[in-house]
């Protein structure tokens, strides 16, 4: 994308943010609560005519279409927090479009990213977590290690935690209490939790599934160490963890399990019991992964002794998006978004 077309789409979306005008939160009770989106949203520089998506017309997948409804989409779902993953456009598209919106961002780039090939190096795609500075400060952030290296050690010997970015948040008060003698008495002034936003191997495979798995339990040993460090410890009622991610996994994988195990839920599978039934639709031509691939990948995922769910975002069904798969109007990524409302249930 040229400097013209990146001015104008950010011109398109700074004009649409302005006219935004964000809706009242709806608060689920007494006790203080957050929103946060997962979101997949498709990269730049693996959406082109190599990528065989015929879903959408060209001019509609390429960025300054796409990228507008990508960042309007994101807007509108008015989430406290944000996790994306395949970000390819952070410092021109969601940043500046965001922070307009009354979001700060942390972002992860990945230094293997399969965009540098594709695009000769143009781009490179990572992860990303924006957040409402106006509700959350952030207190610290950490990035896993991922090594170039796959082959070599063994897949439980490897120091590989996928494409992972932690953060720690504290919840702010509000603006009408952060004086005067009601301050010292505000619960969210001490009350903080932990975001990772994570990406983890596409292999559909056996050693795919092995990886997957190792990198699971890799991540979460890198976010407990970060939490230990942060001043938590084991507590589990201090700095609660949420994971929003596209695990490449389905639910019946080893991958999934590893965060069940370790004491979080499946926000989705909590509220309505079941996991979504797709949370990915991609019917492909041409030479890169051809065919159809229809499955729930996607998961927010939260400390089920510091979290009630009080909401999730309903998803469309298949003959809402239609019979080409994602992406489509509306939908302008290759994943479906999800949303859930966590209330916190510890004391701080």
């Amino acid at each position: 994308m040229g400097p013209r077309a990146e001015k104008a789409l950010l011109a398109r979306v700074l004009n649409h943010t302005r006219r935004h005008m964000a809706t009242p939160p709806q608060v689920p009770g007494s006790r203080p609560y957050i929103t946060v989106v997962q979101y997949n949203c498709l990269a730049d520089g693996l959406s082109g005519g190599d990528a065989g998506f015929d879903s959408l017309p060209p001019d509609e997948m390429a960025w300054p279409k796409r990228g507008f409804e990508l960042t309007r989409k994101i807007i509108d779902a008015d989430a406290d927090v944000v996790c994306l993953q395949e970000v390819d456009h952070y410092h021109d598209t969601f940043r500046p479009a965001l922070h307009a919106q009354g979001y700060d961002g942390v972002y992860r780039e990945d230094e293997w990213s399969p965009c540098i090939k594709t695009t000769d190096g143009k781009l490179a795609d990572g992860v990303a977590i924006f957040y409402k500075r106006e509700k959350l400060e952030l207190l610290g952030m950490h990035v896993p290690f991922t090594p170039r290296d796959v082959k070599v050690p063994p897949i439980e010997e490897r120091r590989d935690a996928g494409k992972c970015l932690v953060a720690r948040f504290r919840m702010r008060a509000p603006i009408e209490q952060r004086r005067g003698p009601g301050w010292r008495d505000y619960t969210c002034a001490k009350l903080d939790f932990i975001v990772a936003s994570m990406h983890l191997a596409s292999e559909k495979n056996e050693e795919g599934v092995k990886r997957r798995e190792a990198q699971a339990l890799c991540a979460m040993k890198e976010i407990l160490t970060f939490k230990a460090m942060s001043g938590a410890g084991r507590e589990d009622r201090l700095s609660p963890i949420v994971v929003a991610a596209d695990l490449n996994a389905q639910p019946h994988e080893p991958a999934v399990e590893v965060f069940k195990k370790l004491g979080l839920m499946s926000c989705y599978a909590r509220h309505i019991r079941a996991e979504p039934l797709f949370t990915t639709w991609k019917i492909r031509t041409g030479p890169y992964k051809p065919g159809e691939a229809k499955m729930t990948i996607d998961y927010i995922f939260a400390q089920h002794s510091a979290f009630d769910v009080y909401d999730v975002l309903a998803m469309p069904r298949s003959d809402e998006i239609g019979p080409k798969g994602l992406p489509c109007r509306g939908h302008p990524s290759d994943h479906l978004m999800l949303k859930a409302s966590l209330e916190f249930i510890v004391e701080p």
